[in-house]
């Protein structure tokens, strides 16, 4: 099993390295070299291509390989895309306390935009709270997170969190699935498809991060499938 893992991790990685190779230039002559130089010291990050990326946390690494796959085919039962998506959902498990079984079952029933809206979501993790922002790696706020991560599904999801909550959206809590919104006011949640499992964008210059969310507030809030907006012009 640790074997699996480790190969899918390593997976994981090359598709990221590949993601953020920079452009070929053309050759330049070298310069001369001077044996009696002392070499400089270089900053090890700068020699490695996409460093500041894959230093994030690994979750949020791991769902930007699994999207790789999934936003380039239709086939979520892909082999290579289901062992990179298993990565993220079992180490959500893990730091949630939640069955990764169950989880992983409950992502499988998912439509294939919800999971790529739950993946763009977690693919966040880490990204600092910015009121009005939806900057992808930089600053979201909580409806720019649901925005970007619908919008990368490839759905004309509204920016504001009351829209996201509209009417002509939503659905019975027992309904939602892994990538649905939930929203209580003028915040709004990605549920994570089981428990009351969510990840959002918190308050106050806080970070992207998951959470449990409290069965108090689960019941007052409103559960909506945004992929009902193909359905209704908002």
């Amino acid at each position: 099993m640790h074997g699996k893992r480790h190969l899918r991790r390593g997976t994981a990685a090359a598709l990221v390295a590949l993601l953020t190779l920079p452009a070929v230039s053309m050759p330049v002559a070298a310069a001369p070299v001077r044996h009696d130089a002392v070499p400089a010291r270089v900053d090890p990050r700068y020699q490695m291509p996409g460093y500041s990326f894959r230093s994030r946390d690994r979750l949020a690494v791991d769902a930007v390989a699994a999207l790789a796959i999934a936003m380039r085919q239709d086939n979520v039962d892909d082999p290579m895309y289901l062992g990179l998506r298993r990565l993220v959902s079992d180490e959500i498990a893990s730091r949630m306390s939640l069955d990764p079984v169950k989880l992983h079952r409950a992502w499988s029933r998912a439509p294939r935009d919800h999971q790529i809206a739950g993946l763009a979501a977690i693919s966040q993790i880490g990204v600092r709270y910015v009121e009005g922002k939806e900057d992808p790696y930089v600053f979201m706020d909580c409806s720019g997170l649901q925005w970007y991560a619908w919008r990368a599904a490839g759905l004309d999801m509204p920016r504001q969190a009351v829209s996201q909550q509209d009417r002509h959206m939503r659905i019975e809590r027992e309904d939602a699935v892994f990538g649905d919104v939930v929203g209580e006011g003028t915040h709004v949640h990605t549920y994570l498809g089981v428990s009351l499992a969510m990840i959002h964008a918190p308050f106050n210059g806080k970070r992207v991060k998951l959470k449990m969310m409290s069965e108090a507030q689960a019941s007052r809030s409103i559960w909506a499938d945004p992929s009902l907006i193909a359905l209704y012009r908002l």
